[in-house]
């Protein structure tokens, strides 16, 4: 019997290389034909950046700031085939920049999710009853979304959900995944939708909770990103005195 060698220092660095190679070759194919799509994600990514800069002041700009890194990584893990990873970075995204704009409202229980005191629950966040979508919520902080709360609560739970399909083994989508790492169109295409859909929820959710609280020139900062990517919605309508059919 063939006697095993624990790995060295030199092994190592040739499969990581060759680790890199491939990450390479897919970023390549993947660039070269999901165009449409990515320039659509990294539109929505500089909408949210412009809100960023405009919330830099806020207690929870940590928080964002820090997600917003997550979103950068999982971009990268999608783009070099690491789809699995790139579908956990995403709702790290979504969960922690949803969790602390909602928890923005209540700076105790804020603090002691920053000081590690208590977890953030994303079934306490997506509560309909309770959560950032919740009609008590809404009204409180922008009643020209209450038309639109359903819709937006819908698509981020939508959002969570599939992600978390990736990461937990759901036997459909680990049959999608590459054994290696390999271009997939479907499961790349798959990512860059959920990550516009989540893109559009989180300037959504912004919206609901800061928009009537900022002075002109915050909302002339951030105006343009919810024109561009989410005037569809009747709230936005209103807010920015848009047509309405």
């Amino acid at each position: 019997m063939e006697e095993l060698t624990a790995p060295n220092a030199a092994s190592v660095r040739k499969l990581l290389l060759d680790l890199h190679q491939s990450c390479r070759l897919h970023i390549e194919q993947a660039t070269g034909q999901t165009k449409a799509e990515i320039d659509e994600v990294l539109s929505l990514e500089a909408d949210i950046s412009a809100w960023l800069s405009t919330l830099e002041s806020h207690p929870e700009f940590q928080q964002f700031r820090s997600a917003h890194q997550d979103f950068g990584l999982a971009f990268y893990a999608a783009m070099s085939g690491l789809y699995r990873q790139a579908f956990a970075g995403l709702r790290s995204f979504l969960e922690v920049t949803v969790g602390a704009t909602y928890l923005s409202a209540m700076e105790f229980q804020r603090r002691q999710w920053v000081s590690g005191k208590a977890d953030i629950s994303w079934s306490s966040i997506s509560s309909p009853d309770t959560g950032i979508y919740s009609a008590e919520f809404v009204r409180e902080f922008c009643a020209e979304a209450m038309g639109d709360r359903t819709e937006m609560l819908e698509s981020l739970r939508n959002s969570y959900r599939r992600c978390s399909e990736y990461i937990h083994g759901n036997v459909s989508t680990s049959q999608m995944l590459p054994a290696r790492i390999e271009y997939s169109d479907a499961v790349l295409k798959e990512w860059l939708g959920v990550a516009a859909r989540t893109l559009r929820a989180v300037l959504h959710a912004f919206m609901v909770r800061y928009y009537k609280d900022f002075n002109d020139e915050q909302r002339h900062g951030v105006e343009a990103s919810l024109e561009d990517s989410i005037s569809h919605l009747s709230s936005v309508k209103s807010l920015l005195g848009l047509h309405v059919e």
